[in-house]
């Protein structure tokens, strides 16, 4: 992969480390046939953190996610899939249904995903509840990005049960 323009290497890094979030630096640089000191320059620049933070960061996650999230299929900057089974934390009290606030979560981590954000701030988002999701139920979320412009994005999420929508989300994002 050598001989590829800056950009070109930046976008083949991001990639990687969706695909692998735990590949080292040195790994990147055989990948992408620069040196480790150009990858963490690269690193540096794109805002992602060395190899130890990222698995530490991933360790937090798997221990702050109670529930079973999956990311099945993601093409940044256009569209994801991902899976979550609700567990018994995300319940109204004494009820077998799962929180609005929780499918909201879904649904906004994977429209973060999809444009390779860590965070950004949702400028507005307009949702729309149509079908209490039970414990038992497994939620199907497909995001797509609509629009595009400058650090700016629109992205649609679906989300569904046994092919039945009971959520839709259109978010406006602005990454900083």
């Amino acid at each position: 992969m050598a001989n590829m323009s800056k950009a070109e290497r930046h976008s083949y890094i991001n990639t990687l480390i969706v695909e692998n979030p735990f590949i080292k630096d040195d790994e990147l640089a055989r990948e992408c046939g620069v040196s480790v000191s150009t990858i963490r320059n690269d690193r540096a620049e794109l805002g992602i953190p060395e190899y130890r933070e990222r698995v530490k960061s991933a360790a937090e996650g798997e221990l702050s996610h109670a529930s079973k999230e999956e990311l099945l299929d993601l093409k940044l900057y256009e569209n994801g899939i991902s899976i979550m089974e609700p567990d018994a934390t995300m319940l109204f009290k004494d009820t077998n249904i799962v929180k609005g606030q929780c499918i909201y979560a879904f649904a906004e981590n994977l429209a973060l995903s999809v444009i390779n954000a860590k965070a950004a701030l949702v400028k507005v988002a307009n949702v729309k509840y149509i079908e209490e999701v039970h414990l038992g139920e497994k939620l199907l979320a497909k995001s797509n990005v609509i629009r595009e412009k400058d650090n700016a994005f629109i992205v649609h999420v679906i989300i569904s049960v046994d092919m039945t929508e009971v959520f839709r989300g259109k978010f406006s994002l602005e990454v900083h």
